[in-house]
């Protein structure tokens, strides 16, 4: 049973983790450089950061990782790299508001995925949920596509997004005896060795090294730090809930900040999903206590 005090504790945890993350997709815009250079830096140093960490203080479990990650931890890897990379095409090539609303519906993949290799029943609320967030899905893409050819590409970007954190979530559910946190720190590490021959990741300007260094530096070590601490205090539906604000807030600060205002389309797809996410998390909220 969750005590008042560890529930006060994981919800103030979580919902600091989720607004360090929401200025995330704003210092991508800001960086004026190409897709690889962005994604290069924003893998580079949280990874050595994580990695250095987890090597200090869980030495012996994260080198038998290392040593035999599995099927699972390998799965979890791969697509936790290409969702990175993914992640910057979306937020580079559509509105940030039609990227997060759609990356938001990654628990909605994650239980399809589940089904399919896990066996796991989808139940009555889950296929409420995917359902409406599929419409939501139609509406968002629908709006891309009368706009620029680019920004259908960052739609399909931010679903693989979506996709890719889906199934890295599946692969540790199916290998909870041990934790994918080294996991992170191997991906981020491999994201950057993959595309270093691609670019020349030093020809920033002054303030791009500032943005880089805030978002590698201070925001995305301590959102993810946090949003891994918090589950261990509240359930899941309530962290889903709370994540649920990046998607609105990082819109309305990229309208206050970078002047972005959605398609009207976007605006009513989000919303539907938002809405089909907020009540099926509430309703699991209700069975789970």
């Amino acid at each position: 049973m969750i005590s008042q005090n560890d529930q006060a504790k994981g919800l103030l945890l979580t919902a600091i983790g989720v607004l360090a993350i929401v200025p995330d997709s704003i210092l991508i815009r800001l960086i004026q450089a190409d897709i690889l250079t962005i994604t290069f830096w924003r893998a580079l140093i949280p990874g050595v950061l994580i990695s250095t960490a987890v090597l200090l203080f869980y030495r012996k479990p994260t080198l038998s990782f290392i040593k035999s990650p599995g099927a699972s931890g390998i799965i979890f890897i791969i697509t936790h790299s290409i969702g990175t990379l993914l992640f910057v095409v979306a937020i580079e090539l559509t509105s940030i508001a039609s990227a997060l609303f759609i990356i938001s519906t990654s628990p909605v993949f994650a239980a399809i995925i589940s089904r399919i290799f896990l066996k796991e029943k989808i139940s009555l609320r889950m296929i409420f949920t995917i359902v409406g967030a599929l419409i939501g899905i139609g509406f968002i893409t629908f709006g891309s596509f009368n706009e620029e050819e680019f920004f259908a590409v960052g739609d399909v970007a931010a679903l693989g997004v979506a996709t890719c954190l889906a199934i890295s979530l599946t692969a540790a559910r199916s290998a909870s005896n041990f934790s994918m946190i080294p996991a992170v720190g191997i991906s981020s590490l491999l994201t950057p060795l993959c595309i270093v021959y691609f670019i020349n990741p030093f020809n920033l300007l002054y303030l791009d090294w500032i943005y880089i260094l805030l978002l590698g530096v201070v925001f995305a070590p301590i959102a993810t730090c946090l949003i891994a601490t918090g589950p261990r205090y509240i359930t899941s539906a309530e962290v889903s809930l709370l994540l649920l604000l990046e998607a609105v807030l990082a819109p309305i600060l990229a309208w206050l900040i970078l002047f972005e205002i959605p398609h009207s389309s976007t605006i009513y797809g989000g919303l539907i999903v938002l809405s089909v996410l907020i009540v099926s998390n509430i309703i699991a909220l209700r069975q789970n206590r």
